[in-house]
């Protein structure tokens, strides 16, 4: 599906949610078994825990809006015994799964049990669920991406027909462990699957993202790497190369790399469409599923049960 192009748009994706709404084919196949509204509901949940996060003045704080497709879709897509290894945008992937939201407050908070010391390190911001299979995020930048290529030879040496996941940002593709990772998980064949969020820079990347310029996806193609590179703001497409990307790995044949262009939406300047929330909504209001009644209503229960775990955690810690 071809759309008018615009600076905020990335280039070479194919599109299957597009700026008003509309559905291509390989979409409407995908949604009996997505079921629309309850994904929105994700979505949003996604969104208002980056915003209730921001609030909370957490040191190194890095916002995570109009990245909410890519934690979604992992959540929905990781398998039984699969390990996800996220970066500092990533905390919405545990409840997602399942963590529970009182769980997920004190570990935000860096607040201490009464089983001693936690496997997240006690960092304020630092999120981990053994039993849902996230990881935590090292403080070392792109440390993950070694320990999630281990846990692919792991699954490749036992047999398990799983993959290992391992997410970062565009930045991270320039350090020397980043390579090293590529070259392990090619030469190795692994099932390990890596999620690169690349942020669109409609006037030029400053100087210190530190990035090359060009598709990180096709320079990863050149390393023997399978690739795809999907927009951001279009989940559907998000989902349906990362499920390429999970088969592969579990059905052993070799590592995949999927390049998400994001947007954040701090900026101003940012267009509604860049919004994956705001987008899935417009299909949603095309279809009849949607009305302000019901965004209302959705809104305040997510918040309240956000609410009613962050001021459990505090008054259990005082």
């Amino acid at each position: 599906m071809n759309m008018e192009q615009s600076p905020w748009d990335p280039e070479d994706v194919e599109i299957d949610l597009d700026h008003e709404g509309g559905l291509s084919a390989d979409a409407e196949v995908l949604l009996p078994a997505l079921e629309p509204r309850a994904l929105y509901k994700r979505l949003v949940a996604a969104r208002l825990l980056d915003h209730r996060l921001s609030r909370l003045g957490l040191p190194m704080w890095a916002p995570s809006a109009g990245e909410e497709s890519v934690s979604v879709a992992v959540a929905m897509l990781l398998g039984q015994g699969e390990w996800v290894y996220p970066g500092n945008r990533d905390l919405a992937i545990a409840p997602i799964l399942g963590m529970d939201l009182d769980e997920l407050a004190r570990q935000v908070l860096g607040l201490a049990d009464a089983h001693g010391p936690a496997l997240y390190n006690g960092r304020a911001g630092a999120v981990a669920a053994t039993d849902l299979g996230v990881a935590h995020v090292p403080e070392s930048l792109g440390s993950h991406l070694a320990m999630a290529a281990g846990q692919a030879q792991a699954y490749k040496l036992d047999h398990h027909e799983r993959a290992s996941v391992a997410l970062f940002g565009e930045g991270v593709t320039t350090s020397g462990l980043f390579h090293e990772t590529v070259a392990m998980a090619v030469s190795g064949d692994l099932p390990l699957v890596m999620i690169c969020k690349t942020q669109l820079w409609p006037e030029g990347a400053p100087a210190e993202a530190g990035l090359l310029g060009d598709s990180v996806g096709e320079r990863m193609r050149a390393c023997g790497l399978w690739t795809r590179r999907v927009d951001g703001a279009d989940f559907f497409g998000v989902y349906r190369a990362l499920q390429q990307g999970f088969a592969r790995a579990r059905e052993g044949r070799g590592p995949a790399f999927v390049e998400v262009v994001v947007t954040p939406l701090y900026n101003p300047d940012v267009p509604a469409h860049r919004d994956p929330v705001e987008r899935l909504r417009r299909y949603l209001d095309r279809a009849g599923h949607w009305t302000p009644a019901v965004e209302e209503a959705l809104e305040q229960e997510l918040l309240g049960q956000l609410d009613r775990a962050f001021d459990y955690a505090r008054g259990q810690a005082s």
